[in-house]
């Protein structure tokens, strides 16, 4: 099925906001467009896209480890395409945060999923937000977490994953396939899209500031970055280039909020603000998008 772009844009994963609570839909669209499941990026790692964040894995003789896992039927489409090159379990089902178009398809895998590995946050605001009695039951949480790294050797790779603390939510964590030199960054960076601001579950602009630019002088020109969402399929994977492009869009956005707050705006009127300067091609990928990053960072300042 052919995917016009304008159609993306509007449909496609890029409506993350309407899928981060259950039964909460922003644009009153409930079914989003089929994207391009899965694709190989480098060594036997690649990604899967179709609806929610975007899934990593890695597929070898004696290993199959897998990142983030959408929702239980996406991810029924991601196994059935996966199962053509392996047949093992799962060895490792890494959750990158707790958003639920990240973890809703460890329902689904748990059959299949001999460990599950977050950050020791991700599970209690997984239980936070989606453990209530109507939905608890279709939650499945992390059987192994950690606090600030996490390493593991399967196969002919190493992993290591890390917490570098407070960005998009309070447990974003992300994970390196050292070998390949590849990184599943989850949602810490929205590539070429306004970001999602989770305030509740602990959003912070200048820890994101401080994520992204410790995680710049970690990698290299050669590592190749898993982005959770995107404004087309082929962004969702990048370079350390797009981890500046992010880090300097959160510093120009605290930038001129500050600036505004000082002359005595208001919330309503920086609302009215068009764009970041600089930033005037982001995609607004659901309405309010724009709005929400101008929201988190006047509350921010004015804490």
């Amino acid at each position: 099925m052919a995917v016009d772009r304008r159609d993306f844009l509007k449909s496609s994963t890029l409506l993350i906001g309407a899928l981060l609570y259950p039964g909460k839909n922003l644009l009153g669209i409930s079914k989003l467009l089929p994207l391009s499941g899965i694709r190989e990026i480098r060594s036997n790692i690649g990604v899967f896209t179709e609806e929610g964040g975007t899934i990593g894995w890695y597929v070898s003789e004696d290993a199959l480890v897998v990142v983030d896992s959408q929702f239980p039927k996406t991810v029924k489409n991601f196994m059935d395409e996966i199962r053509e090159k392996s047949h093992r379990r799962i060895d490792i089902l890494f959750n990158t945060h707790h958003h639920s178009d990240h973890t809703s398809g460890n329902y689904y895998l748990k059959d299949f999923a001999d460990k599950i590995v977050a950050q020791e946050n991700c599970p209690v605001l997984q239980k936070k937000f989606y453990g209530s009695e109507k939905e608890g039951s279709q939650q499945v949480y992390a059987d192994t977490t950690f606090k600030d790294e996490w390493e593991y050797s399967i196969g002919k790779e190493k992993l290591k994953a890390y917490y570098l603390g407070s960005a998009h939510t309070d447990a974003d964590a992300f994970l390196h396939f050292q070998n390949s030199n590849v990184v599943h960054f989850g949602d810490l960076v929205f590539n070429k899209i306004y970001p999602y601001m989770d305030r509740p579950a602990g959003c912070n602009i200048q820890g994101l500031i401080n994520v992204l630019e410790k995680a710049v002088s970690m990698f290299d020109k050669e590592t190749i970055f898993i982005f959770g969402h995107a404004n087309s399929p082929e962004n969702v994977t990048g370079k350390t280039d797009d981890l500046i492009t992010m880090k300097n869009y959160f510093s120009a956005l605290l930038e001129l909020v500050e600036k505004e707050i000082k002359t005595g705006k208001s919330l309503e009127e920086i609302k009215k603000i068009n764009n970041v300067p600089g930033f005037e091609n982001l995609v607004e990928g659901w309405q309010g998008a724009k709005d929400m990053s101008l929201v988190a960072a006047y509350e921010e300042l004015s804490s």
